[in-house]
């Protein structure tokens, strides 16, 4: 069962980020700001109790929980 928390943005802006490998690319492709993606990743995540992606300063990598989730929201 999918906890009742996860709204529709948090799992537009997870797919996003991921396909655009960047949560400033994600952002500006959302119309909304790198601190709002940032904000709508962490709750996500503080949700799921876990952590969904590796950030470093050439972008964004799935974690094994990330991919796990990603199976199921571009469902």
């Amino acid at each position: 069962m999918i906890d009742r928390r996860i709204k529709f943005r948090h799992i537009q802006c997870f797919v996003e980020i991921v396909r655009q490998k960047s949560m400033k690319r994600a952002a500006e492709r959302l119309y909304l700001t790198q601190p709002a993606i940032s904000k709508t990743l962490k709750e996500l995540e503080d949700i799921l109790g876990a952590a969904m992606l590796t950030r470093s300063r050439a972008g964004v990598a799935l974690t094994r929980q990330g991919e796990v989730f990603l199976h199921f929201a571009e469902m």
